[in-house]
């Protein structure tokens, strides 16, 4: 078996192995995978006629399918690795629900999503046949909610599940462009913690993207009438998506007649796809499911050069692990396995694609790179529906295959083959690059809760194998052009490998566009429209530090992966007992006393301040001051921000301290943000006062003088006695 990392050895046991009573891990990695290979082997019984026949098969069958995931060449989805062989054995990732316009509906598309929730599955929601707000329901007499009223219901409802006892569920929520809803839809992740547990993506039509080109009107209908009840701007409404994906990262779009079109959508005659799963990459019709697997490309590197002969092999092996899980699978209800059974949809996809990059010395953000995922994706496209109509030939066609767009073009086994989904989790215990996006970084911490405690926040600390590789034979030379990340590449070139891999792939590709905070609205139009011409079936980006909470922290930056659910806000309160520290200053004629609460390990959890000689109102603030402190030390907000918001703060009483360390100050928070930070983290430079004090005091703002650079300034409003 391969070795695995420390951070994949954590995310195996906290969240793939079976626990005791307590809560403690009962399975190491190799337990996991043979636990799943033996389950999935299980699926030779179906095509043995005999005892015998079967317990070869299977036994030939455990053991590929154990070397696949031992090797760490391939995982499956995340329900699979946790379920196989329990007591739940739901083992697809991707759902979708329809909701259609009635009370009745409604609420029972809220069950089944609790349902599916609740074995590890995610789902999607179009909710484009529900009647628009404040339209008359003819039944009561009454008022429509509209579409984003009824979200919030499901929203709450996931809220409350615990998807698959670790992590909460994740939810696609669609509208079509022509709702009348439109523009409360695009906006209603504006709010704060709105839809917190919901992807959005709004349904686009190729007539409106015409309309858009052409600066045209376009109609919003009533889907319960039909009716047109208002004509908008195309380019208005395209404008509003993309402002709002500026603010927020929501709404993605999806290209709906793409996803549709003749190609694309395998059996017609089950009706229009509206919807996908949680990340978008899986189109499915209503009450379909697909389980999903990838494959580690970071291992098929030989000689600098693609290891075509053992990825055929691992392809093949796939494709057979994933039409076996179709039969293992305990459906959540009589309905999906219906259409589940009778197109046995498949979505094997890829990880490590950037790592393989790397391996093979080919920047990310060049031709060269785009050039060979086509080869690639168009190699695994062939092997997979090869590796189908082989097991067609053995076990026969998905059952509604006579209905199919491959009717006239020989039997396959399964309706869809290939999706590039991500890999959030299955990439972590392979120890290579998520899906086919970019390194996020070099060097990082991966941020978590994985503990029994949800209380305790978990940081793994992570560098990249090839670049610790690198450095021992180079040492400190320049790093070479291939190891950027993420954050170092241009938007073109995300949408170019994106686009790359769609031509090759059945499903649709999970991709994140991950822009800097500093870029622009119209740096994301650039995108949206990019992400139009070149084909691909959907879009999503992401601006740095436009969401509150991120999994992944970097010293430069910060990026949130792939569309993990974001955790919601703890408050760590400190025991009822606990130490603290008293520290006093003399601030003009101020003494003033500062008491820090520590947790266990010395952090501080608490601030109160007691300043003698001042007024009530100083006083009042001051306290209202250290309680919002305290609430922001117990809720995580780091120290060091914290302070760097607070330093040179101006106010009376300012001025000299007494201590040498910080000899001025103007004003009590000024010192209290700068003692703060030199006594509780590793910043014990004072920067902004490094410069001596001259004595005298600002004329414009009142605080210190320094002098520097040949001049006496004013650090805090830049007055100069040079002019």
């Amino acid at each position: 078996m391969t070795q695995i990392t420390d951070n994949a050895r954590t995310v195996l046991e906290r969240r793939i192995s079976i626990k005791d009573e307590e809560g403690e891990p009962l399975e190491t990695a190799e337990d996991i995978f043979i636990r799943v290979a033996s389950n999935i082997a299980l699926a030779e019984a179906n095509y043995c006629k005999s005892e015998d026949e079967f317990a070869q098969k299977a036994a030939i069958a455990e053991k590929k399918f154990y070397t696949l995931m031992s090797n760490l060449d391939f995982l499956p989805n995340s329900p699979t690795l946790v379920n196989a062989g329990n007591e739940l054995q739901q083992l697809s990732a991707c759902f979708v629900i329809p909701v259609e316009d009635s009370m009745e509906n409604i609420f029972e598309a809220v069950k089944q999503a609790a349902l599916i929730h609740k074995t590890g599955g995610g789902t999607g929601f179009s909710f484009s046949r529900l009647r628009p707000e404040n339209s008359t329901v003819s039944a009561t007499s009454g008022i429509a909610s509209g579409p984003v009223s009824f979200m919030q219901v499901f929203d709450k409802a996931t809220e409350v599940i615990k998807q698959g006892g670790t992590r909460r569920g994740a939810n696609m929520g669609i509208l079509r462009i022509d709702h009348p809803d439109i523009l409360s839809f695009i906006h209603v992740k504006d709010g704060k913690d709105s839809l917190s547990n919901f992807n959005i993506s709004v349904a686009i039509t190729d007539t409106f993207m015409e309309k858009v080109e052409h600066d045209q009107d376009y109609d919003l209908v009533d889907p319960k009438t039909n009716g047109v009840v208002q004509r908008i701007s195309a380019r208005k409404v395209w404008g509003e998506i993309i402002e709002s994906a500026w603010k927020t990262g929501d709404p993605g779009v999806v290209f709906i007649d793409r996803i549709n079109a003749s190609k694309a959508n395998p059996v017609p005659a089950r009706g229009p796809i509206e919807s996908t799963n949680p990340c978008g990459e899986q189109p499915l019709y209503p009450w379909d499911s697909c389980n999903l697997g990838s494959i580690n490309l970071a291992n098929f590197v030989e000689d600098g050069k693609v290891d075509y002969p053992r990825l055929q092999e691992v392809i093949h092996d796939s494709v057979h692990f994933l039409d076996n899980v179709i039969d293992m699978n305990k459906w959540p209800n009589d309905k999906i396995a219906e259409v589940s059974m009778a197109i046995r949809r498949i979505g094997l996809g890829v990880m490590g694609w950037a790592d393989m990059l790397i391996k093979m010395g080919v920047p990310y953000d060049s031709s060269e790179a785009c050039y060979l995922a086509e080869q690639l994706s168009s190699f695994i496209q062939r092997e997979a529906d090869a590796a189908s109509r082989k097991l067609a030939v053995e076990r026969g066609p998905f059952p509604e295959w006579d209905k199919s767009i491959y009717k006239d073009d020989g039997i396959i086994r399964n309706a869809t083959r290939t999706t590039i989904a991500p890999t959030g989790t299955i990439s972590i215990i392979a120890g290579c690059s998520s899906g086919i996006e970019p390194v996020f970084a070099l060097e990082f911490k991966r941020s978590h809760y994985l503990d029994k405690d949800p209380n305790k926040r978990h940081e793994m600390d992570e560098v990249h194998p090839e670049l610790k590789n690198w450095r021992e034979v180079n040492g400190s030379s320049p790093i070479p052009s291939y190891f950027r990340s993420a954050m170092e590449i241009d938007a073109k070139w995300h949408i170019a490998h994106q686009s790359a891999w769609q031509k090759n792939t059945d499903n649709a590709v999970s991709k994140t566009i991950n822009l800097p905070s500093a870029a622009t609205v119209e740096d994301v139009r650039s995108v949206y429209d990019l992400a139009w011409i070149s084909g691909c079936k959907g879009v999503t980006i992401y601006r740095d530090g436009s969401k509150e909470q991120q999994v992944l922290f970097t010293e430069q930056t910060t990026a949130k992966e792939a569309l993990e659910a974001r955790p919601a806000p703890i408050r760590r309160k400190l025991p009822k007992e606990r130490n603290s520290i008293t520290h006093r200053v003399d601030l003009g004629e101020t003494e003033t006393f500062i008491t820090v609460g520590l947790y266990e390990e010395g952090t501080p959890g608490e601030v109160f301040i007691v300043a003698n000689r001042v007024g009530s109102s100083t006083r009042g603030y001051l306290d209202s001051f250290a309680t919002m402190l305290s609430y922001a030390l117990q809720y995580g907000v780091p120290l060091e921000r914290i302070c760097d918001k607070l330093i040179a703060t101006r106010f009376e009483p300012s001025g000299f301290t007494g201590n040498p360390d910080i000899p001025v100050a103007t004003s009590i928070i000024d010192y209290i943000a700068r003692w703060l930070r030199r006594r509780f983290t590793e910043n014990h430079d004072n920067a902004e006062y490094i410069s001596r004090p001259t004595g005298d005091m600002c004329p414009e703002c009142s605080s210190a003088m320094f002098y520097g650079e040949g001049c006496t300034t004013c650090a805090s409003c830049g007055y100069s006695k040079c002019g």
